[in-house]
């Protein structure tokens, strides 16, 4: 067996036990959860919403090697003349080749998190006088109106108000190395296949929704002896992010 697939499989294993699952997405060297709030927002883009802390996350479902099929669009036109002209035209959808992109572990969570509302609600309208936009008496003249809008900012954060649960997807793929270009095109593979296979709402009540799930990029941890490892983690990461992928490493077997 490759060290590719031995780490694949013992990763499979060890999210067997719930705990290891829950370690991963909100792991104890991270008190501020900020994987947990990168996956979030990474889905839950927060144009009104400024999230301050993940409480919790739930797992509701688990499930390894989900396949996802990949799909491309087949045009095609048909005529007729006789008796009469008729045409018509239609767009089939078939399996790409290859058929399917596989998550090597889908979650369905739901996360609770507080927020604070960062927009502002328009609180009154002050209307001004009206104002003839051409000429005085004749028939056919156009009044204006300005109009006055008062906007109040928005409520104060409250810790300790109860957090919001969002429901979250998060698809995990396990790469047995840092081969990056390779894991970056896997990624964004699954993630078009996923979003296509799944369509998502447009918005929220906070802002909008970036993709149909969140994405996770299990590695191999750096080995302890090498000077750079933490380094080399971080940049991984920050290579990731952009691309609203997150990254997490793991010790191999």
């Amino acid at each position: 067996m490759s060290v590719t697939n031995r780490f694949v499989d013992d990763l499979m294993l060890r999210y067997l036990l719930p705990e290891n699952v829950t370690e991963l997405l909100l792991p104890a060297d991270d008190p501020g959860r900020k994987r947990a709030r990168a996956l979030l927002t990474s889905v839950y883009e927060p144009k009104l919403l400024d999230v301050r802390s993940v409480e919790s996350v739930k797992i509701i479902h688990k499930e390894f090697q989900t396949p996802v099929p990949e799909w491309t669009s087949v045009h095609a036109s048909w005529d007729k003349t006789v008796p009469a002209t008729e045409q018509a035209r239609v767009t089939v959808r078939v399996p790409a080749t290859p058929p399917f992109q596989w998550i090597d572990m889908s979650l369905e969570t739901l996360v609770a998190a507080k927020a604070a509302d960062t927009g502002r609600v328009l609180a009154s309208v002050e209307a001004g006088q009206w104002e003839a936009a051409g000429g005085h008496g004749a028939e056919g003249d156009r009044f204006d109106r300005d109009y006055s809008l008062r906007y109040a900012e928005p409520p104060l954060f409250d810790p300790s108000a109860p957090p919001r649960g969002f429901p979250l997807r998060v698809s995990v793929l396990f790469f047995g190395g840092l081969d990056l270009a390779d894991a970056l095109r896997r990624l964004n593979r699954a993630r078009q296949a996923v979003n296509a296979a799944s369509p998502r709402p447009e918005a929220y009540d906070g802002g909008s929704i970036l993709a149909s799930s969140a994405w996770l990029a299990v590695f191999p941890a750096v080995t302890a002896d090498q000077d750079t490892s933490s380094t080399t983690e971080q940049l991984v990461g920050d290579l990731l992010a952009p691309q609203g992928f997150v990254a997490a490493f793991e010790m191999p077997p």
